[in-house]
Parts: C-alpha cells; sequence; structure tokens
C-alpha cells in the first residue's frame, strides 16, 4: 500500500509539473532540493516532504486532497470573498480562509466539525437563544426596511 501510494503522488506530481511545462531542473529551484531526490519523488521511490506539500499548496495552489486521495481537481476552486456574501466582512479574511480551507480539505472540515458539534452540545441553550435574537432583529430590520419602501 504504502508503495503504491509513493507511486500515485510521484505521478502527480510529474503530471502538475508537465501541465505546468515545467522542467525538473525548474521544480527542483522551488523546493530547494537535489535533483536526484526530486526524480526520485516523481518515481514513487520517496515522499515528498511537508516543505514539498506545503510549497505545492501555497506556491502552486494544489489541492492537497487531489496530490493524495487523487479526489477533486489538481487547483481548488478559486477563493470567494463568503464574509463579504454573507455580511460579515467585520469579521475579516480569517473567516474566508476558514470556510476556503474546510471546502478544500476535507480533514480539517471535519477537524472543524467536531469541534463545532461539541460546543453546540455543550452550550445548546445559549446558541439557541442568541439564534431567536438574531432572527427576531432580522426579523424587525425587514420590517422597518418594508416600512421605507412604502
Amino acid at each position: 500500500m504504502k508503495h503504491k501510494l509513493k507511486k500515485k503522488i510521484g505521478t502527480k506530481i510529474r503530471e502538475l509539473r508537465e501541465s505546468l511545462g515545467l522542467t525538473q531542473a525548474q521544480m527542483v529551484e522551488n523546493f530547494k532540493i537535489g535533483r536526484a531526490n526530486y526524480s526520485r519523488i516523481e518515481k514513487g521511490e520517496i515522499f515528498p516532504n511537508a516543505e514539498i506539500l506545503h510549497t505545492l499548496k501555497t506556491e502552486f495552489n494544489v489541492s492537497l486532497d487531489w496530490l493524495i486521495t487523487g479526489e477533486g481537481r489538481m487547483y481548488p476552486t478559486k477563493k470567494r470573498n463568503v464574509t463579504r456574501e454573507l455580511g460579515l466582512a467585520k469579521c475579516g479574511r480569517e473567516i474566508d480562509e476558514l470556510i476556503y480551507h474546510i471546502a478544500n480539505v476535507p480533514m480539517i472540515k471535519h477537524a472543524v466539525l467536531g469541534h463545532f458539534l461539541e460546543y453546540k452540545m455543550k452550550n445548546n441553550e445559549l446558541i439557541q437563544k442568541l439564534l431567536k435574537e438574531s432572527e427576531k432583529a432580522a426579523g424587525t430590520r425587514a420590517a422597518g426596511s418594508a416600512d421605507a419602501e412604502e
């Protein structure tokens, strides 16, 4: 299994390099490793280290899910400004980044959902109270804007 995974990842990295029209020498410059090691990665003889995976994700915008599991697309969807879309611009880019990672990295999605569900179970009464207040305020705002239109 381990051998098959190394081969699979190596093939994916070669596929990425070829899709970018880069040579192995150019890839080596990005990863700051020796050419022989890079060649061994593409051949599936060794796993890429964490720094290489980080570079693939951050510099090349490669989906690590695609690289490791073969699921999804080579390049994840472009980032959306979800905080602006939901009217949460005050919350900043951290929420956008969180939502982007949740959408594109299943490991993060599962971890965040686990924490959310645990928090929700422990604080359900408070959450329900706050949701009711929020809905009431939204209803008041909607009624106010309807009155203004008349």
